[in-house]
């Protein structure tokens, strides 16, 4: 075998392992909406299938909307959200929470 077949063969044979390591670590995101709102925790609505999933929330918990800072207090019912959830293993926790915007009204 010469070496750019060689080459070509390891490769190829790494190729697999590549695609597995670029994905871990990676943040998953929940979208969503507010199904219940509380100091120390969120339930949201997913968009895809109306599973409520509760998602802590700690002092680290950044809350923003259009890129502004929200308290937990701003939070309401109903809100449109996209919840970084970290590795997304339970218990869930919010890492950041960005709110869609405000409803216009007519």
């Amino acid at each position: 075998m010469n070496r750019r077949a060689f080459a070509l063969s390891l490769a190829f044979a790494a190729a697999p392992l590549t695609r597995v390591l670029a994905h871990e670590g990676h943040d998953h995101k929940l979208l969503g909406t507010l199904a219940e709102v509380a100091a120390d925790k969120i339930v949201v609505k997913a968009v895809k299938d109306g599973k409520l999933s509760t998602v802590a929330l700690v002092a680290t918990t950044k809350i923003t909307r259009a890129k502004k800072a929200l308290a937990v207090t701003d939070l309401k019912v109903g809100d449109r959200v996209v919840v970084n959830i970290g590795a997304g293993k339970a218990p869930l926790t919010a890492k950041a929470i960005e709110v869609g915007p405000a409803p216009t009204t007519r």
